[in-house]
């Protein structure tokens, strides 16, 4: 293991390349930060491989820091099964700046289920919430935001229901109109986005709020825009985790993107929140139902904060954890769906043949898809959980051992204090070698059908359904974001032809989750 111990030579011929290829003075700035990091990641690797001191074995590679980042990218998923097969179920591989153990298998749950290990600390490496949209940390690192939603947010789905349809559907006017004729999508994300959007503004900040464009936009927008802040034309700083948090607090204090995000939010939701103070006072007012008033109500904010900028980050959080990651999953749903264009037709008839059963006429607004008559889509609730179960996802769910202490897993392997594990996602829902829960030995075939009266829908996690996490740190909002993907496709199925205007493309990298491929909608004709 020690050979694999870059030399003080290797470091400074490996910064004298590197820095050879840097022109701009931006470029030169850049330089400056990586020779300091080499040394800080240097000292890294030797506290790393002090501490654990096990036989774990370990994928080999030849350049230090940047370690086997490039044939991961290159093709993840030759990569996972390859490394999987010569090494087994637990193995360590240097990706992106630091040594990092990958678990398969069985040995996730050992992961997932241990309270010393948490997924939030290992994300806000990479994507620190709190550094760049300046929200306090206890929102989000505090567990205060999951409790809202566990105790507010998912006991309410089947009120908030009637209102995050009508809001769906007024998304889908806002991108198509009122399509008089057939309309080209470059893509069904935009259209998706806009339409959860919508939703998730009329459940968080309420139905007068979620009438504001300009708020919906924000919605809509500021998780890829601020993200976007993140990703230079050179990617150096992703070899260095330890000093990207330095990166966006500076981006998060100092970012005219940022700045303006938040000014504009303070702006768009104070007057109700100043109306809904006042109200609060008079014995007769009607207390709005939304999860802006629970905030409201249940957490004062943070000393010399405004009542208003509390709010905001709140709903950035919020908003950083719903909007992007239900429109991605939707988007996925719906382009499986325009690669089987049958199973349209299929899903449809068991709409209609619902809708029946509860006496309710297939043509009605939202009044068509109130909560109960959503669950009773089993057909639907397979395709989303078998179209989820097969994303491009390799190395995923990253976790850091928080216990400030060696945590040993049942196979004898050490993860040191604050050091990160990640999930082999692809293994655990594609590999026919793991016969961890699903017994079918097709797991790389796209089955829509798999999971009906299995007892398994999609908001059920499992060892081979890892995409909402798994144990009691699990995702708490997938009950409302499948209530929006089944109830998004429920309507472009019910009210329009969707077909593919050219050959569908699921990735195959880990530069994006979505497919790709431009979309023919067409409003249907009532009888």
């Amino acid at each position: 293991m020690s050979s694999l111990i870059p030399s003080t030579n290797q470091l400074v011929d490996l910064f004298n390349e590197f820095q050879s290829k840097l022109s701009s003075r931006q470029e030169a700035r850049t330089g400056i930060i990586t020779a300091a990091a080499l040394i800080t990641t240097y000292a890294l690797y030797k506290q790393f491989f002090a501490k654990s001191k096990d036989t774990c074995p370990a994928v080999p590679y030849k350049i230090p820091i940047f370690g086997s980042t490039g044939d991961y990218i290159k093709d993840p998923q030759a990569f996972a099964e390859k490394w999987t097969a010569e090494l087994g179920e637990v193995y360590r591989v240097h990706l992106f700046g630091e040594m990092v153990t990958v678990v398969s298998g069985r040995y996730v749950r050992e992961i997932m289920l241990n309270s010393n290990f948490n997924f939030i600390t290992s994300v806000m490496k990479r994507f620190d919430m709190n550094a760049l949209a300046r929200i306090p940390a206890h929102i989000v690192t505090g567990d205060a935001s999951r409790k809202v939603v566990v105790n507010k947010l998912t006991p309410s789905l089947k009120r908030y229901t009637p209102r995050a349809v009508e809001n769906l559907i007024v998304g889908l006017a806002d991108i198509v109109g009122d399509l008089d004729e057939p309309k080209e999508l470059p893509h069904v994300y935009q259209l998706v986005q806009r339409m959860v959007a919508r939703a998730s503004a009329s459940v968080f900040v309420g139905e007068v709020l979620c009438k504001d464009s300009d708020l919906v936009d924000i919605f809509q927008n500021i998780t890829i825009d601020i993200g976007s802040l993140l990703r230079p034309k050179i990617p150096i700083m992703m070899f260095f985790p330890r000093l990207m948090g330095l990166q966006m607090r500076i981006l998060g204090k100092f970012s005219p993107k940022v700045q303006k995000y938040r000014q504009n939010m303070i702006i768009g939701m104070s007057p109700e929140i100043e109306k809904r103070l006042e109200g609060a006072k008079n014995p007769g007012w009607e207390r709005p139902d939304d999860i802006l008033q629970d905030i409201l109500e249940d957490n004062p904010p943070e000393p010399g904060t405004s009542v208003a900028e509390h709010c905001v980050n709140w709903m950035f959080s919020l908003i950083f954890a719903s909007v992007h990651t239900t429109s991605e999953n939707a988007t996925v749903v719906i382009y499986r769906l325009l690669e089987n264009p049958e199973l349209m037709n299929e899903l449809l008839e068991e709409q209609n043949e619902v809708l029946r059963r509860h006496g309710v006429e297939s043509g009605k607004g939202s009044e068509a898809f109130s909560f109960d008559i959503i669950k009773e889509f089993v057909k639907l609730d397979s395709v989303c959980r078998e179209a989820l179960r097969l994303k491009n996802q390799y190395f995923e769910l990253s976790h850091t051992n928080i216990s400030g202490k060696n945590v040993v897993l049942s196979n004898g392997v050490v993860i040191p204090p604050d050091a990160d594990v990640y999930i082999n996602y692809w293994y655990n829902h594609r590999d026919a070698s793991y016969k961890g829960a699903t017994a079918d030995d097709d797991l790389a075939e796209f089955k829509p059908y798999r999971f009906v009266n299995t007892g398994r829908p999609s908001t059920k996690v499992s060892d081979d359904f890892l995409l909402f996490g798994e144990g009691k740190h699990a995702c708490p909002g997938r009950w409302f974001a499948i209530q929006e993907i089944k109830t998004i496709i429920s309507l472009l199925l019910r009210d329009y032809t969707l077909r593919p205007a050219e050959k569908i493309k699921f990735p195959t990298t880990i530069m994006t989750g979505m497919p790709s491929g431009k979309v023919i909608i067409e409003k249907k004709q009532r009888k």
